[in-house]
């Protein structure tokens, strides 16, 4: 709350500049630095500026710039973010962005960012730049104290999210100085969107289940793009055994500055993605949604746009390890302005934390996958999974051979033999335009998949490719063959005894012109003969 002595030069900065959305989210990336540096307020290497006859509001580490956020003359609000010249060339593919050197000799340079394309703030890209640059910058042997006064205002305002939004409503109500009121909404104007944002025909949360091959990746692209071709409404992460809590929410992090090991807080891809999703909905931060009463938040979350996480592979982790106690969070009805919304304090940077109603949970789970079957049944109740299988209807009839019924067999014998979740997608055939695309299908793709199901057991192999003798092919138009059988005294012959318990054994070989690649020598009938007797 405001004392009696109010901070008259940041209130007459901040109605210059004259965009509340900007001044929270600059404050949402002070706070960030702050965090970073880990500097009280009042250290000597540390200058927050409002000079007068500027538009601007500054941070300043050290004697170098580090963050600004300034109202041309002309042109929209900018935010100006500091980092090392040999950063540049990373960010030299984003068109949207400018870059101006701090001093004509500087080793840094600022990227400047226009309010309209403020979702860069979040660029991944951008921000390892600005946050690994930094520390560097607080390390700098050229230090303060600085010639400007530093406003104390300015820190407390980035650390107390109740002290800005007093700022903010004076900045619109001057009157209000005397009786502040605890509700903060007002600060915040209600992003114009002209109807109610269109919902996906979807649950918020969903698994695309199917064997691989089956374009459950792909089914991922729409969300990806929009209509002209690009979106930064959608983060996407691919699982691995590794992967944990930390990286997918927030965890502590070590990083080397100067020789010396320090440990601060880094916000995983869940995290970002909540914050992107609230940032549609016209909130510079969490703390600001959560901050909102009920009823705007209700309306504005309805309001926005939707946000999409993007999960492959969702199984190949420990998936109630990485969700950990947010798992209840993703419940439609518990999400931030839904009727029964919960929010909590996350362990690390004790920050209040909620799911937002406009972010929804995509993923993709591969059936073959042993580890489907320790999923957590949690997250089993919690998500929605739709089944995607092998689709033989995309596929051709290529020189004769009849692709559709050729996958129709193969996995109906998988499945006889296995299971349906070990069958093979119609994408490994999707790009067969000719015969010698098939071969080199099957030789690289098909085959090896097969060895992996049945674990080198070659006669089930034979029996899914028709290359068993009942079948009745040919065996020039075998693709797996009989390499050759032991009987007793084959097997004397090359031990000089007969092992004890032998059975007769049989060895294979893959066809050797499919092998090495003669595919004009492997007959259109080696296929053919698979599903056709």
């Amino acid at each position: 709350m405001l004392t009696d002595t109010q901070p008259q030069p940041l209130i007459e900065r901040i109605r210059d500049i004259g965009h509340p959305e900007a001044v929270r989210r600059f404050f949402s990336l002070l706070k960030e630095l702050i965090d970073i540096i880990n500097l009280p307020n009042g250290d000597a290497r540390l200058v927050f500026t409002v000079r007068k006859g500027q538009k601007a509001i500054t941070a300043n580490i050290n004697f170098f710039l580090a963050l600004q956020l300034v109202k041309p003359n002309r042109g929209e609000v900018e935010y100006w973010l500091t980092i090392k010249k040999g950063c540049q060339s990373q960010l030299s593919a984003i068109r949207e962005i400018d870059f101006v050197p701090l001093t004509e000799k500087s080793d840094y340079v600022s990227v400047v960012i226009g309010h309209s394309d403020a979702h860069l703030l979040q660029n991944p890209a951008i921000r390892k730049c600005w946050e690994d640059c930094l520390p560097e910058l607080a390390e700098t042997p050229k230090r303060g104290p600085h010639s400007a006064r530093h406003n104390a205002d300015i820190y407390l305002a980035a650390e107390d999210e109740a002290f800005l939004s007093d700022l903010l409503r004076l900045v619109d109500d001057p009157t209000l100085g005397d009786s502040p009121s605890n509700d903060y909404s007002a600060a915040e104007p209600e992003t114009a969107y002209d109807v109610v944002a269109e919902r996906p025909d979807q649950p918020h949360n969903l698994i695309l289940v199917g064997p691989p091959g089956t374009g459950k990746t792909f089914a991922l692209q729409p969300y990806l793009r929009d209509r002209n071709g690009a979106s930064d409404r959608a983060s996407l992460i691919t699982f691995h055994p590794a992967y944990s809590y930390e990286e997918f929410v927030e965890g502590i992090r070590p990083e080397v500055v100067g020789g010396q090991v320090s440990y601060r807080v880094r916000k995983g891809i869940f995290h970002r993605a909540c914050v992107s999703a609230v940032q549609l909905a016209g909130y510079a931060t969490l703390a600001d949604c959560l901050n909102d009463t009920p009823e705007n938040r209700v309306r504005k979350l309805q309001k926005a746009p939707v946000h999409y996480l993007l999960i492959d592979e969702v199984n190949r982790a420990n998936v109630a390890s990485v969700f950990g106690d947010l798992i209840t969070l993703l419940e439609t009805d518990k999400r931030l302005g839904a009727d029964n919304e919960l929010w909590l304090t996350l362990p690390y940077s004790q920050e209040r934390f909620g799911v937002p109603s406009n972010l929804y949970v995509v993923g993709t789970m591969n059936t073959t996958d042993r580890s489907i079957a320790l999923l957590d049944i949690a997250l089993r109740r919690r998500f929605a999974f739709r089944d995607m299988r092998p689709d033989p209807s995309v596929l051709p009839v290529i020189d004769g051979i009849d692709l559709p019924q050729l996958l129709r067999t193969v996995n109906e014998r998988i499945e006889y033999l296995l299971d349906r979740d070990h069958q093979i997608g119609h994408a490994y055939l999707t790009a067969v335009a000719n015969h010698t695309d098939l071969c080199g299908a099957f030789r690289d793709q098909v085959i090896p998949l097969l060895q992996e199901y049945f674990f080198n057991d070659w006669a089930k192999i034979q029996l899914i490719l028709g290359d068993n003798p009942a079948w009745g092919k040919d065996p020039e138009h075998r693709l797996i063959w009989t390499k050759k059988k032991y009987t007793a005294s084959a097997s004397n012959a090359l031990f000089g005894e007969m092992p004890d318990a032998m059975d007769e054994v049989v060895t294979y070989e893959i066809n050797p012109h499919l092998q090495r690649g003669n595919y004009d020598q492997v007959p259109a009938q080696a296929f053919i003969r698979i599903y056709q007797k």
